[in-house]
C-alpha cells in the first residue's frame, strides 16, 4: 500500500524560474523574494529565529521562574491541608475549611472585578 501517490496531487509543479515579464512589471527583487519565499527552509528557520529572540527575552525566564515556584508553594500548601485534615480530623473543621471559605471568596471578589473591568471597557467604547 502506497502512503504517498504522486498521481493524486492536484497542483500543477511550481515552474523552474520567474517568467521575465513578471520580472520586468515588479523589478529584479521579485525574483528573490519567489525563490526565498518558495523555499522550505526558510520558513522554518524564520520560526526558529523569533524562538530564539523570545527564549532569550529575560520577562520569559522570569515569568517562568515565579509560576514554578507558587506552583511549588501551592503543591506544598494543599499537601499540608490534606495530611492536617488526615491525622486530625479537627482539622478540617478549623483548618482546612476557612482556607476554602477563603478561596471562594477572593475568587468571588476576583470574578466581580473582571465583570466590571469588562463593562466598563465596553461603556468606553
Amino acid at each position: 500500500m502506497a502512503v504517498f501517490d504522486p498521481e493524486a496531487e492536484s497542483e500543477p509543479p511550481m515552474p523552474d524560474r520567474v517568467p521575465d515579464e513578471l520580472v520586468a512589471r515588479y523589478g529584479a527583487r521579485a525574483r528573490r523574494e519567489v525563490r526565498v519565499s518558495r523555499s522550505r527552509r526558510y520558513p522554518l528557520t524564520r520560526r526558529l529565529r523569533r524562538v530564539k529572540g523570545m527564549l532569550r527575552s529575560g520577562d520569559l525566564w522570569l515569568l517562568t521562574l515565579l509560576v514554578f515556584a507558587w506552583s511549588v508553594v501551592a503543591a506544598g500548601a494543599v499537601g499540608a491541608l490534606v495530611y492536617a485534615a488526615l491525622m486530625f480530623p479537627w482539622a478540617g473543621l478549623f483548618v482546612v475549611l476557612p482556607v476554602v471559605v477563603l478561596f471562594l471568596v477572593s475568587f468571588g471578589a476576583a470574578l466581580r472585578v473582571t465583570r466590571r473591568q469588562q463593562r466598563s471597557s465596553v461603556e468606553s467604547l
